[in-house]
């Protein structure tokens, strides 16, 4: 019986350190995302656009104002033919209301900064 004890425990113990070698192991921890997707988004994308002269932001607003139509036109068509999914018909109106909100001249657009949170006012 001690042989089969000592046996079955060696056996155990094996078997839960072999995941401790250098090949079999997995990082536990997520690698960090990557530098490139980094700069897309967040400061880096700012300090980017920040860089650019007059010039070239009017050009890139442009851009994307045209890929936004382009888009709208797409998911349009979607919706006429019947089509449209559940996230489409979300962006569809998403997009929707961004193109409204370029249309109104400068001075209707409301002021720049955070928005005061529900239940709080600006004055506090």
């Amino acid at each position: 019986m001690k042989l089969r004890t000592i046996a079955l425990l060696t056996t155990l113990l094996g078997l839960s350190l072999s995941p401790l070698s250098a090949q079999d192991t997995k990082p536990s921890v997520p690698a960090a995302p990557s530098a490139e997707k980094a700069d897309k988004k967040g400061k880096g994308a700012r300090e980017d656009w920040d860089k650019l002269t007059e010039a070239e932001k009017a050009e890139k607003l442009k851009e994307r104002k045209a890929k936004m139509e382009a888009r709208l036109k797409d998911l349009k068509a979607k919706k006429a033919a019947g089509t449209l999914t559940d996230k489409e018909t979300q962006q569809l109106e998403r997009l929707e209301k961004q193109a409204a909100r370029g249309d109104r001249p400068p001075g209707e657009r409301p002021a720049g900064g955070k928005r005061a949170k529900k239940g709080e006012s600006k004055d506090n």
